[in-house]
């Protein structure tokens, strides 16, 4: 018998719960948006996400999908 996973369209994408910080809430499906460096080295810049309505409503591009 086949597995209900193999038999749906394609793999399932994970979601990511957190905070939204153009809205302030808590939420699911967030990507991450900015990141600002403040030069004291590599990985310690303030990340800021989004959830997918307010990309929508404020025009917000994840970095995953810039060019």
């Amino acid at each position: 018998m086949a597995d209900a996973a193999q038999t749906r369209g394609g793999p399932a994408l994970p979601t990511a719960y957190g905070h939204c910080a153009w809205h302030g809430g808590t939420t699911r499906d967030i990507r991450l948006i900015h990141i600002e460096q403040p030069g004291s080295g590599p990985g310690t810049g303030r990340r800021r996400f989004a959830c997918h309505p307010c990309q929508i409503e404020h025009g917000l591009v994840p970095l995953a999908d810039r060019p």
